[in-house]
């Protein structure tokens, strides 16, 4: 009996169905399993009335774009034991503020773990942190040098610095002539004496973390053109991407999903753009779904995500990533969002101050932090060759008006000497439904199947009936049903008021003859009498 038991369990565990996993969902779901993320971040303030307003914005966003889950407090909400559940904890102090939280302060005194600790430094608070010499020096403009790649003119106004040699450090501040060092590390502690948002300090941090979290060294610059529609200038859409392509330069398009009207011919020029577009050497992203462009928004997002992608495929074109804003990262994660059908993305600058309070962050597998090109205009370096930021970043340039802005965008992109990687080199997957595209150097392939991306004009029909005939199915039954009930219904009002009429009539002339007996069989009555009674 213990046998044949055994066997049915096996066999059961054999053909019971097993769930669909899209993308990165796997991944997700075994992050959502589990309340402990990557590292612990613990902020005291938002400081909105300074210039650190956006700090905690710029760490999130540094943190996705590394890809790194985060559980976000604040000092004052901070709880006893927390951070021995974590093996690294930043802590980001943006004011000059006392600490009054005693189990939060008892519980930094003795963290055994990594920490970076980023801004105002409290005495006391870490105890190693009271022997780093630190120089305050205000209303100065600086520069910030990335391992020979300096964003120049940045202005603080009260600077905070490491008051000794550089030494070997890969990253400096540099005042003037002097030299300061980025941060500095002691143990287990890394000390990031000032941290404004802006991006040379940004790009710097990240540099900092990278190392911190011992992330692969490799990194890449992309090149993304966003907020591209159907209705978007799609004449300069082919110009851009003929212009690029005749410089070399691979680049990606950022495509706004749209689930209306996508039968339209419209859409099918859009469609064959797009393809034009991946025959030049562009890569297609989607852009994370909005209610603005997606309809119905009181359902789940990426049910319609589906759908629009689906199509996309359908029509040869075929999306390797996703552009969205940091806000996405702290969406709850299901089976449904948009962080599990894409393995890779570019996060977008955000502009928003963050909200406050506890939350937890969720990532995609590869991060990209969009920069402007103001950024890499801002930015020299003293080799020919511009290289790369110590992290994966985008280079993020709207879609040219004309050809006059084009023409500067590609001298920039040209004389900096950028080393940009073709988005599509990169390992990127993702599954939804029946397909799974992947992406590597070697090309695209559908569903294990290589594609080809050589371009052929397909022609599209003008004469589109854009309103389409009635469909009938039982229509004329009920239209003649109720022309009859109708009929009906007048008929018996008629006969019914035919039949009032008549009674009325008939009523009417029988009353007429008793009033006519009535005065025949009356006495007549004589005069003669009638003047007796007067007299």
């Amino acid at each position: 009996m213990k046998r044949y038991m055994i066997i049915f369990v096996a066999l059961f565990l054999m053909v019971r169905p097993m769930p669909v996993v899209y993308g990165m969902e796997a991944a997700t779901q075994q992050n959502s399993s589990s309340s402990v993320k990557d590292v612990l971040l613990i902020y005291d303030q938002l400081a909105l009335d300074t210039v650190y307003r956006n700090n905690l914005n710029a760490v999130e966003n540094l943190l996705t774009a590394l890809s790194r889950t985060a559980e976000i407090t604040s000092i004052d909400e901070y709880s006893s034991g927390r951070m021995s559940d974590y093996q690294k904890v930043i802590l980001l102090k943006n004011t000059d503020n006392r600490v009054s939280n005693l189990a939060f302060i008892n519980d930094c005194q003795n963290y055994a773990g990594a920490m970076v600790y980023i801004g105002f430094a409290t005495a006391g608070l870490i105890p190693a942190l009271d022997n780093f010499p630190i120089s305050r020096q205000l209303g100065r403009t600086v520069s910030v040098n990335m391992n020979q790649l300096v964003i120049n003119s940045i202005w603080i106004d009260e600077l905070r610095v490491i008051d000794e040699l550089p030494g070997s450090t890969k990253t400096t501040i540099l005042v003037g002539t002097a030299a300061y060092p980025f941060a500095k590390s002691l143990e287990k502690l890394t000390y990031v004496p000032t941290f404004i948002d802006s991006p040379g300090f940004v790009l710097a941090l990240g540099g900092i973390l990278k190392d911190w979290f011992v992330l692969e060294k490799s990194v890449d610059m992309t090149l993304l053109i966003p907020n591209i529609y159907p209705f978007s200038d799609l004449n300069m859409v082919i110009e851009t991407s003929d212009a690029f392509y005749a410089s070399g330069i691979p680049f990606a398009l950022g495509v706004v999903p749209i689930d209306d009207n996508i039968d339209f011919p419209a859409m099918a020029r859009f469609y064959q753009v797009l393809r034009y577009v991946q025959s030049r050497n562009g890569t297609i992203i989607v852009h994370r779904p909005s209610p603005d462009t997606i309809s119905d928004s009181g359902t789940v997002l990426s049910k319609k995500m589906y759908a629009v992608i689906t199509k996309m495929v359908e029509n040869g074109v075929y999306p390797l990533g996703l552009a969205t804003g940091k806000s996405l990262f702290f969406d709850d994660v299901s089976r449904l969002n948009p962080l599990n059908l894409f393995s890779s993305g570019i996060i977008l600058p955000d502009d928003g101050i963050t909200e406050g309070g506890s939350k937890e962050t969720w990532v995609l597998h590869s991060g990209s932090l969009g920069i402007s090109l103001e950024t890499i205009g801002n930015t020299s370096s003293s080799t020919r060759n511009f290289g790369n930021y110590p992290i994966n970043t985008t280079l993020v340039i709207p879609l040219p008006e004309n050809q006059a802005t084009l023409a500067a965008q590609l001298e920039m992109i040209n004389n900096k000497w950028l080393s940009l990687t073709d988005y599509k080199a990169l390992n990127n997957y993702w599954t939804i439904g029946q397909n799974t595209v992947t992406s590597s150097a070697s090309g695209i392939r559908v569903n294990g199947l290589p594609i080809s991306l050589i371009f052929d004009e397909e022609p599209i029909e003008d004469d589109y009936l854009y309103q389409k005939p009635p469909e009938y199915s039982l229509g004329k039954i009920f239209t003649a049903g109720n022309a009859f009930l109708l009929s009906v219904v007048g008929l018996i009002i008629v006969v019914f008021s035919m039949i009032v009429i008549f009674s009325r009539r008939v009523y009417l002339n029988k009353f007429r003859k008793v009033v006519s007996n009535e005065k025949k069989n009356e006495p007549e009555k004589n005069p003669h009498d009638q003047e007796e009674n007067i007299t």
